[in-house]
Order: C-alpha cells, then structure tokens, then sequence
C-alpha cells in the first residue's frame, strides 16, 4: 500500500498540483466542503475537479459545530448535492459537540434519500465520551477515520468501532504537488484497491431476476413468441462537472 495513499485538504493547501501528487503515490483525497450553516471552503470546486481528473478518488467532509447539527447537515447536503451512495464525513472534534449533535447529524445523512456512506472523523472528543461503552447508531451506521498523531499503535473507541477504517497519523506531511503548506496524511486499513472502492460512491444493490414458469405457447401466425417478463434494473452514473464554492476560514 502507498503511504501515504490518502492525504485531507482545506483550502490551506491552495490548488495542489494533483498530476505530481498522483505521481507521489496518492490515490485518495478527502476535501473539506462545509462548516456550520454557512462556510463554503473556496478552493474545494476546482480542487475537486483537478483532482479526479488527475485519477484520485475524493470525497468530502463537514466540520460540525455545537447545536443545530441538522440544519447543519442539509446545508453540506444542499452544497455537495451527493450522487446515490456517496461517502459523506462527520468531522467531529470542535469543543462543545455533544453526542447529540453527533447523533443528529448522522440520522440527518441517514435520512437523506441518495443513502450516503457515513464516517465520523474525530479522534480524543470521541474517545472520551464514548469510553467503552458502545454506541449503537454509530456502530451500525458509521465507520470510524481516527485522528491521532503517535508513531506507535492508535487508540480509539474500539467497543464501538472494533477497527479503524482510515488513521490521520500526522498533520506536517510533505507531499510533491503541494507547496508552502503542511498537509495531513492517512492510512487506510487495506490496499490501495479497497481504499479507492471505500471512498467511491457506492453501488445500488441490483434486484434479483425472479424467472415466471408458464405455460408453453404456440407461436401465432406472426412468428412472434410469447414474452417472459422481469425486474427492470436501473443504473445512474452522475458526473459532478460544477460544484459551489464560497468563503471558508478553516
């Protein structure tokens, strides 16, 4: 596996040249899209576009503040308008978020018809108020991208999450394309295959083709022959080519 292979940008790392950090070994990218109920990071829209074109898989993330955590995820989801199955992050760690709030904002992605994937970034906020009790909604529904900076073996909630999906392990990374600016790096617990399909929109489930016995038929004077039918199976592929931008301080 690269490493790092998934690196987390704001707009503090300007617009990346994302060919050299393809090139780095970089096949992820997670991109700051919200904070609050009003905060757009500016960069995030171009950035999002480079990025893919330059063959790296992205997603985005919400930094959530105390209270109004559902107001505050509609507002994520009106700006990132997600396509079916799109993994969407919880960034939980400002002081004053309660479980609550983090209850609330993940029944509110949840909720949300286009069923996105659901990880809550955080790292000591939740390990505190968790201890080893194990949260249900969040176990059932979540996986976990742990922040913590240690150059020995992470520790998180494991009563609630048993492993850690992606570990922030540093925040003074240095990576080719990225110049004047530290960036975080992650390493995602398996390949470089599993982490690109993790951070993919996820597939809708196809029905099963439920075959009908009939009767045999002759064939009419026509020639034409008797139709057996079936479950129709959809699929939708969206192509973001525009994505909002705006005024971010993070």
């Amino acid at each position: 596996m690269s490493d790092p292979a998934c690196i987390d940008i704001s707009h503090w790392q300007n617009f990346p040249d994302f060919k050299k950090v393809r090139a780095a070994g970089v096949v992820a990218c997670i991109m700051k899209a919200t904070e609050g109920t009003s905060y757009i990071d500016p960069n995030r829209a171009q950035n999002y576009i480079n990025a893919t074109k330059a063959g790296i898989a992205c997603c985005t993330y919400h930094w959530l503040k105390p209270g109004n955590a559902k107001e505050q995820i509609q507002f994520y989801l009106d700006t990132i308008d997600p396509v079916p199955g799109e993994r969407m992050v919880i960034d939980y760690e400002e002081d004053g978020c309660t479980l609550d709030d983090l209850h609330e904002a993940v029944q509110a992605l949840l909720d949300d018809p286009r069923k996105p994937q659901v990880t809550v970034y955080s790292g000591h906020l939740l390990k505190e108020q968790l201890g080893d009790t194990r949260d249900g909604l969040l176990a059932n529904h979540t996986d976990l991208w742990l922040a913590q900076y240690t150059t020995g073996e992470p520790s998180w909630p494991s009563a609630t999450y048993p492993h850690w999906t992606l570990w922030q392990y540093s925040e003074e990374g240095q990576v080719d394309g990225i110049d004047g600016s530290e960036v975080d790096l992650n390493r995602f617990d398996g390949s470089d295959a599993e982490l690109v399909r993790w951070i993919t929109p996820s597939k809708p489930r196809k029905e099963k083709r439920r075959a009908r016995v009939s009767k045999a038929r002759k064939p009419s004077p026509k020639g034409r022959h008797a139709r057996s039918s079936g479950a129709k199976e959809r699929t939708r592929h969206s192509i973001r080519a525009e994505l909002c931008s705006g005024i971010d301080r993070k």
